[in-house]
């Protein structure tokens, strides 16, 4: 009994470590497109961190993970009644997550702009200056 609870739980851990906790269609529109947007930002940020890692054969495996991921989820409701809400609740989503992504660069570098056009106004006073001096 102990060596097939031991094979047992080899086998759960398997299935576990093979699956890379990838997410599979339900059938549930709603709750898909919640899962797919949480597996797709959830490996954007594995990928993001090798790339900044340099470590490009791990990006890779991630990109193709994702592919794969998001081709079941494509497939799964090609033909399905459920197409159209999956659409429109992923489509939500995804917009939510750009907006954030978004207002997140507006805080990196919003104020970039007012910055080149300070830089631009000093230059064009030092500029000035330098002729004035120059003038005289």
């Amino acid at each position: 009994m102990k060596r097939f609870l031991l094979l047992a739980a080899a086998c759960c851990f398997l299935l576990a470590s093979c699956s890379n906790g990838a997410v599979k269609p339900t059938g549930d529109p709603e709750k898909d497109a919640q899962a797919l947007m949480d597996f797709q930002s959830k490996k954007t940020k594995e990928m993001t961190d090798a790339l900044k890692s340099l470590s490009l054969s791990k990006a890779g495996k991630i990109s193709k993970e994702m592919e794969e991921v998001s081709k079941q989820f494509t497939d799964f409701y090609a033909n399905n009644e459920n197409k159209a809400k999956f659409d429109e609740v992923y489509g939500k989503l995804l917009n939510e997550s750009l907006e954030g992504v978004a207002n997140d660069l507006k805080g990196m570098f919003g104020d970039a702009e007012e910055k080149v056009d300070e830089a631009v106004e000093n230059a064009a006073e030092e500029v000035k200056d330098a002729v004035e001096e120059i003038a005289q």
